[in-house]
């Protein structure tokens, strides 16, 4: 058994709206709940990992078999929303006042004991498909993510934007079809909004 890989990117132009919800397995009933934004959309690459398998008799291939098995996805935002942080990595609101009588500041709080969730990812982009625009709708039903890197600068010469991204394993889910992605090409950004609620649940 040889493990392989192949790649599935999203439409490049004008990628929008990445929710996310968390993963719920109910006896095999998969449903996504804390809905929220992932932040505004810049990227989502996905990393498709199979397995083979080979079999030779007479001296010759005689059969062969190739299995989706999970896969890598990372995902690059403008900036990650503190709910979806929460969510997504296990941090929690830490909240400090600045000076004597100052106003309360809220942050976040990251400790070695945090664990994120499994969470649904859909989102949606415009796409040229056979010279007409439709939308092209992916969901992914089982991810795990671990938190970006944190980088920070000084000013120079240049102005260079720091933008997170956020990289995941996702795997089947638990239901009997044991779903890794799906797709969908709709003919209008209403329906690809609405797609992407319905696949996570959303009302």
């Amino acid at each position: 058994e040889i493990e392989r890989k192949g790649s599935y990117i999203m439409p490049a132009f004008d990628l929008r709206g990445i929710r996310i919800g968390t993963y719920k397995n109910t006896d095999g009933a998969i449903t996504y709940t804390d809905h929220t934004s992932m932040g505004d959309a810049m990227n989502v690459n996905l990393e498709l990992k199979y397995a083979e398998g080979r079999l030779y008799a007479e001296s010759k291939l005689a059969e062969y078999m190739k299995l989706a098995t999970g896969g890598t996805i990372s995902v690059g935002v403008k900036y990650i929303p503190d709910a979806a942080q929460k969510i997504l990595f296990g941090a929690s609101e830490k909240s400090r006042t600045p000076g004597s009588g100052g106003t309360a500041v809220k942050g976040l709080q990251f400790t070695t004991k945090d664990i994120g969730k499994y969470v649904g990812l859909a989102c949606y982009a415009p796409d040229q498909i056979d010279g007409t625009t439709k939308y092209t709708c992916l969901f992914v039903s089982k991810v795990l993510f671990g938190p970006p890197a944190m980088v920070y600068q000084t000013k120079g010469d240049s102005i260079t934007f720091q933008t997170p991204t956020t990289t995941g394993e996702f795997l089947a889910d638990d239901s009997t079809t044991q779903a890794l992605i799906e797709t969908a090409a709709v003919a209008t950004e209403a329906e690809a909004i609405a797609w992407t609620k319905l696949v996570l649940g959303e009302t």
